[in-house]
């Protein structure tokens, strides 16, 4: 989808969706029509199938009331959406899991507040709620491990957890390098799961 914004005198200008836009006229570009007789082996040929007038478009008209900035404004606020999560989305995780993951990742951001922060593009140590729903299911750690509630998911993760500390306790124990400032705020708060995430696949 290509989202167009509409001045009030009609002009059109994309506030979302330049890069594929501008891979479009790539592609059509070097559209290579066929020259094959045989229809089906026409039909075949994707790069021949590509037609501009058909891409989908979301258009966000500006009113005689909206403010100068409306275009503006839209930017921002498209840009600031965040992804739906694999987790979310309807008809992938069953109901049941949805929930012990939920409430087990609500738990630990309630528990540790200081280890977890809104942005999705957060670093280590700090972990964001929505991204650690996504990354254990999408591990697989629930069928794995044969985990059919919150509270034992809650003490395969702490256990998990104080594993992890006593081996980073020693700084050199982790499997992978870590920054020494998110060390000692892990180390600070006993929390060691933002500073990597291999422990899902266990």
């Amino acid at each position: 989808v290509i989202a167009l914004h509409e001045g009030l005198g009609g002009e059109l200008s994309i506030i979302d969706g330049q890069h594929r836009v501008g891979m479009l006229a790539i592609l059509e570009s070097k559209k290579i029509p066929s020259t094959s007789t045989n229809d089906k082996e026409s039909s075949n040929n994707s790069n021949d199938q590509l037609d501009l007038d058909e891409i989908l478009v979301e258009v966000f008209p500006q009113k005689s009331t909206s403010p100068p900035s409306h275009a503006q404004d839209l930017f921002v606020e498209i840009n600031k959406a965040e992804p739906v999560k694999l987790v979310d989305m309807p008809g992938v995780a069953k109901r049941t899991d949805r929930k012990i993951i939920n409430d087990a990742a609500t738990y630990l951001s309630d528990t540790y507040p200081d280890m977890f922060k809104p942005s999705q593009r957060c670093r280590p140590p700090h972990l964001n709620i929505d991204n650690l729903r996504d990354a254990i299911f999408a591990s697989g750690l629930l069928k794995k491990h044969n985990i059919k509630s919150k509270s034992a998911l809650l003490k395969w993760i702490l256990e998990v957890n104080g594993e992890m500390g006593k081996k980073y306790q020693k700084e050199t124990g982790g499997s992978v390098e870590v920054n020494k400032n998110a060390l000692e705020k892990a180390k600070k708060f006993n929390f060691y799961l933002g500073l990597e995430l291999s422990w899902l696949h266990r």
